[in-house]
Order: structure tokens, then C-alpha cells, then sequence
């Protein structure tokens, strides 16, 4: 005689996955584009270096049924804010404003973009994955605390500035 194995193995996949899906919807993490303005430069792949950058974030949280909201930090590179239970209050979201300087942000190649005396991309250059935000909420209750953690790639466009020679050259 054999037993079912297939249902209870099912049954276990399901309560792991159920799992993983209320924590993955604990804290969410959105992240809105950053522009940055560049100077004309010579031609040829350089490193840019870029000026301290002002990231703003969106998160959202929802502890358990039986915890409440003890901490939310949020962080990219070396500079982080903590929020407690008194800046999160019943709202469940956080609108959050990062300013990180400059010698925590990586130089970013560029091939021709922005060279002088050429004519400037009116859309930008986005680049992600130069910097990276990540959150983490931690619920607390009587008997139970738990961690979630999120990340979010943060989306940097450059512009160039427009050249003084170019301007000139647009009157004739």
C-alpha cells in the first residue's frame, strides 16, 4: 500500500510560498529618478565623477497582524536614516529624501556623451545601478519580532549642459 506523498509535499510547498509572498508585501521600496547635470567635456571614455546626489523613496510597510512598526532605516552607501514608530505613526507610508555627498557615489564611464561641441541628447543618459538603496522594517509584538529587508537599484539620469560654443553657433 502507498501513502500520498505528492499532497503533503504540495501542502508544505504552499505554506513556505504563502510565506515568502506576506513577507515580500511587509516593505516595498520605490525609488524615483535623480538627475544630475553635467559639463561638456573632451572627447573619448572618461570617468565622470559626479556632485553629492539628493535621492528621494517611496516605502511602504505592513507588520504581521499582532506586531506594530518599531524601526524603519533606509540607506545608500554610507549615509542612512532611521524612522521609529513616532515618525511612521498610522501612516503606512514613507516618503523618504537622501542626500548622499559625492565621495560615496562611483565615478561613471561615458562614451560620447556630452563631449563638447556636439549636440547634447535633449532625453539624457540614464544609468542605473550606480547606486543602490535598501530598507528594512522591523516589526515587533509580545511574543514575536521579525526583519524585512528591500532593495531598489536607483535610477541617476545625466544631462549635459548646454556649451557656450554650441550656443553661439545655433544664433548664425
Amino acid at each position: 500500500m502507498k501513502r500520498p506523498r505528492v499532497p503533503i509535499l504540495l501542502a508544505a510547498c504552499l505554506c513556505v510560498t504563502t510565506g515568502l509572498l506576506a513577507a515580500d508585501e511587509a516593505l516595498t521600496l520605490q525609488a524615483n529618478e535623480t538627475s544630475v547635470q553635467l559639463a561638456p567635456r573632451e572627447q573619448g571614455p572618461q570617468q565622470v565623477s559626479l556632485s553629492s546626489l539628493e535621492f528621494s523613496l517611496h516605502a511602504t510597510t505592513a507588520c504581521p497582524p499582532g506586531t506594530d512598526v518599531e524601526s524603519v532605516t533606509v540607506s545608500i552607501a554610507d549615509t542612512h536614516k532611521r524612522f521609529g514608530p513616532d515618525d511612521i505613526s498610522d501612516n503606512s507610508a514613507l516618503d523618504v529624501r537622501l542626500s548622499v555627498p559625492a565621495d560615496q557615489v562611483a565615478p561613471v564611464t561615458v562614451s560620447d556623451f556630452c563631449v563638447s561641441g556636439e549636440p547634447g541628447d535633449k532625453n539624457g543618459l540614464l544609468v542605473p545601478g550606480v547606486a543602490t538603496a535598501q530598507a528594512s522594517l522591523r516589526c515587533q509584538g509580545d511574543n514575536k519580532s521579525s526583519l524585512y529587508f528591500k532593495s531598489a537599484v536607483l535610477p541617476i539620469r545625466l544631462h549635459c549642459a548646454i556649451d557656450k560654443d554650441q550656443e553661439a553657433s545655433t544664433d548664425r
